[in-house]
């Protein structure tokens, strides 16, 4: 029902933003770009996966190699091979362009939807609000991708996860934006991603511990700065935070609150190869406690040999190439992610993923329906070195629709 609200609301809203702009007199407004224009698009895409052996089915639409069972038997998630269906990488955006007179210009508003169920709703082909921000000069308030991420090092390759090194997540923020020169580029921002904490052995050495959770109290500080060219780009992106939490134990009834720092790098590039048909990506990502911007695996805060909370190192690094024939589009990328466990984790914990993704996209209507069949390939490794695999072949098809208000003046 919320998510009906939303849509009925951005619709309205949409609506007057229209009448608005048609009712305003067009002796004031020499052109069509002083007007309010309104962009509506969607990506409606459809996977077919057959899964070799076995993914935790709440995460089967997104291949997530820490999601993988190194000891099937234990979650009964039932026997190796299995074909899944899904509409989850299906995606709405709404964007509004609204001029002002002021010297930073019109302000932009924007929603994404997504259908990739998560939370509660993992596994769950439902509505999920993605993005939605509105920016006015050098300002962006709302919930947007990370200034620490680097979409554009995102592969070309319709896995709707990503590569399990990559830092990839969105989050409440205020970001600035210094635009130096043509080639540079400097960005601030405070963000509200929130965390996760492995209790590991705790409970098992203090029955008394009722809870033992994360509390955000200050937002993260991130700068991000790019240098670009005619080669392509480098950027590199610093993250400080505050890791908060809570433990509540039965005999005094009371929660005791405790921070540690946690701090991470991010560096990424787009190279241009073979006259621009070619396009190498690569990302490195490291620090401490820096979990909770990583696509896949890991944990901020754990207890070490004292079962004291220690925050470990994490390490992770992505190498893709694209490469565009002259309708076929190929991507290989592989990755991985690494993380220091303490004593105090279980055996079971999460140590070291692999990830690896081949693909071919084919457009059957150039800008609006394509193809892509892929192959992809995850390892997951246990604290205690026990490990599993799994491969997966998926084929997809997406089609894509795009409506601006210049079409219905037009």
């Amino acid at each position: 029902m919320r998510f009906f609200t939303i849509i009925v609301f951005l619709v309205f809203t949409l609506d007057l933003l229209a009448q608005i702009s048609e009712k305003t007199d067009d002796t004031n407004i020499p052109d069509k770009s002083d007007k309010v224009k309104i962009s509506i698009s969607a990506s409606v895409h459809t996977d077919i996966i057959y899964d070799a052996k076995q993914m935790d089915p709440d995460w089967y639409a997104g291949f997530r190699p820490s999601k993988i069972p190194v000891y099937p038997t234990d979650p009964g998630w039932g026997t190796n091979g299995k074909t899944y269906y899904s509409l989850q990488q299906s995606t709405f955006k709404f964007d509004a362009f609204i001029p002002v007179e002021h010297k930073w210009d019109r302000i932009r508003m924007h929603v994404t939807f997504d259908l990739y169920g998560t939370g509660i709703h993992a596994g769950e082909t439902v509505p999920r609000f993605r993005t939605g921000w509105g920016e006015w000069g050098p300002f962006i308030i709302g919930k947007e991708w990370s200034t620490f991420v680097d979409l554009h090092a995102f592969p070309n390759n319709y896995d709707w996860w990503g590569p399990s090194g990559m830092a990839l997540m969105s989050s409440p923020m205020i970001r600035y934006t210094n635009d130096i020169n043509d080639n540079n580029k400097l960005e601030l921002a405070l963000e509200v991603p929130g965390s996760d904490i492995d209790p590991g052995q705790l409970r098992q050495i203090d029955p008394s511990l009722i809870d033992f959770k994360t509390k955000e109290v200050l937002p993260d500080f991130i700068s991000r700065y790019t240098h670009k060219g005619n080669w392509g780009y480098i950027k590199g992106a610093l993250l400080l935070r505050q890791l908060s939490y809570e433990i509540l134990k039965q005999q005094d009834g009371e929660a005791r609150a405790e921070q540690k720092f946690g701090w991470a790098l991010n560096f990424t590039s787009n190279f241009k190869l073979f006259k621009e048909r070619g396009v190498l990506k690569l990302q490195t990502v490291f620090g401490h406690g820096y979990a909770g911007y990583n696509n896949d695996g890991g944990v901020e805060i754990t207890p070490d040999e004292n079962f004291k909370a220690t925050v470990p190192f994490q390490r992770g690094f992505v190498i893709a190439y694209d490469h565009h024939f002259n309708k076929i589009s190929t991507s290989f990328t592989y990755s991985e992610t690494n993380q220091d466990n303490s004593a105090g984790q279980l055996n079971s914990a999460f140590h070291r993923s692999k990830y690896f993704v081949a693909q071919i996209i084919y457009p059957l209507i150039e800008n609006t329906l394509t193809t892509g069949l892929n192959y992809q390939y995850g390892k997951r490794i246990n604290k205690n070195r026990d490990s599993a695999d799994d491969y997966r072949i998926m084929f997809s098809v997406r089609y894509l629709f795009k409506w601006d208000q210049d079409d219905k003046n037009n």
